[in-house]
């Protein structure tokens, strides 16, 4: 029971990782960026809000694909 439920938490886990590792990278980059100079967090911040509104619009025109299938 507790080997299935491990089972069905990693094949959900899985089809996100990417996703997941994307944004705590990112998230990371404008930490870093913050830590270096204030106004190059906001660019770094404001570059990044750019990227990942055009990826989603991607994904929303494109359909489903990827997830490790």
């Amino acid at each position: 029971m507790v080997r299935t439920l491990i089972t069905k938490l990693k094949q959900q886990l899985w089809k996100y990782i990417d996703v997941i590792f994307y944004f705590v990278g990112l998230a990371g980059i404008t930490f870093g960026a913050f830590k270096i100079n204030e106004p190059l967090g906001y660019i770094v911040g404001g570059v990044a809000f750019l990227i990942s509104g055009y990826l989603v619009e991607l994904i929303a025109a494109g359909g489903e694909k990827g997830g490790g299938k």
